[in-house]
């Protein structure tokens, strides 16, 4: 307990330094870069499932409504 304390303590005391937080808001910004095509294929793979769900849900509904 005593020693993850510390360990903690002095990464927060890191994370204060300006410059790390410089270094990491430059990793951050690499990293987003990187990403960024593959996030878009999945946005855009997401889009198309959630269409697809809400016209199955659609129709489900209308089949329903026209048995009745």
């Amino acid at each position: 307990m005593l020693f993850r304390r510390l360990i903690f303590g002095m990464l927060m005391r890191v994370a204060q330094n300006p410059a790390v937080q410089k270094k990491a808001g430059e990793a951050a910004l690499k990293a987003l870069k990187q990403a960024r095509p593959s996030l878009r294929r999945a946005s855009t793979g997401a889009g198309e499932l959630a269409r697809a769900a809400k016209r199955r849900l659609l129709d489900e509904k209308s089949r329903l409504k026209k048995s009745k």
